[in-house]
């Protein structure tokens, strides 16, 4: 039997029991995966063991899985899921100066469809850091003032793979650059699950606010940025191996922590985009 625990003295998060990879999830497991998610924005199940099978059978139940655009990273058991690593001292490992995902982003926000989750499972922990930061952005959107939610309602963000990324991001190829032209996102989305406002701009992906100057943009983005990483709406994961964490794209944004020497490996799954107002636009 599946069992939500809310984390403590966190302002969001909670860890799900009851689960094990020796033992398939039915659809009902899922769908109360799904209403943890949406309702506390990131999840984490413990102690399962490293089956890429079994993972992609959960994956899957959430939805239709993305293949990352990065292909040379893609699993060899399927381009459904991919495997980030860095010192592990073979081809698997990236050769950015830092860590993968060391920047602020919502995965896939560059695409026209975007994420509605990530799943991140670790094999690899180092012990000298290497946490994932994830800072809730439906929290964040919560605490605006009433004249910055009027000021921002209508605008659309311009959304560009690896924008701001610096040392963490992987450059594309000539294939991978015609596959993630800049797409456009509105700067407040409603969860079609929960039916909540969310601040949907990060600042590893959203270049500028379309049609407002340059300077105007700049100066409205980064006072969101700030807003949105205020520490009481954000929290540290720290690793332990065998666990899978769950993050909710559309109401989240995170960066993997830099600084490490020890091996790290993870495997990620993205979900794509359910979100039927997205995908009938």
């Amino acid at each position: 039997m599946i069992e939500v625990i809310p984390l403590k003295d966190e302002a969001f998060g909670a860890v799900v029991r009851g689960v094990s990879t020796d033992t398939p999830l039915t659809a009902d497991d899922i769908e109360q995966i799904k209403d943890a998610l949406a309702e506390y924005t990131a999840v984490v199940i413990e102690g399962l063991d490293e089956d890429p099978e079994w993972l992609l059978r959960l994956g899957r139940g959430f939805g239709p899985l993305q293949p990352h655009i990065l292909d040379q990273y893609h699993h060899p058991m399927s381009c459904e899921m991919s495997i980030i690593t860095a010192n592990m001292g073979n081809q698997e490992s990236r050769t950015t100066k830092k860590p993968a995902g060391a920047f602020w982003h919502s995965d896939q926000s560059y695409l026209a469809t975007p994420s509605d989750a990530i799943m991140l499972y670790s094999t690899h922990v180092p012990t000298d850091g290497g946490d994932t930061m994830v800072a809730n952005t439906q929290l964040a959107f919560d605490a605006l003032s009433e004249n910055m939610k009027k000021r921002i309602a209508g605008l659309t963000g311009i959304h560009r793979y690896g924008y701001r990324g610096g040392e963490a991001v992987t450059n594309l190829n000539e294939d991978q650059q015609k596959k993630t032209p800049d797409v456009e996102h509105p700067v407040v989305r409603t969860h079609p699950r929960s039916g909540k406002n969310i601040l949907y701009v990060n600042p590893g992906f959203t270049m500028c606010i379309k049609g407002m100057p340059e300077d105007e943009s700049d100066d409205l983005l980064n006072e969101l940025f700030e807003h949105e990483l205020n520490p009481e709406f954000v929290y540290t994961h720290k690793w332990k191996k065998g666990q899978l964490a769950i993050l909710d794209n559309r109401q989240s944004m995170h960066c993997a922590v830099a600084g490490y020497k020890d091996p790290m490996r993870k495997l990620r799954m993205i979900v794509g985009c359910t979100d039927q107002q997205i995908l009938a636009a």
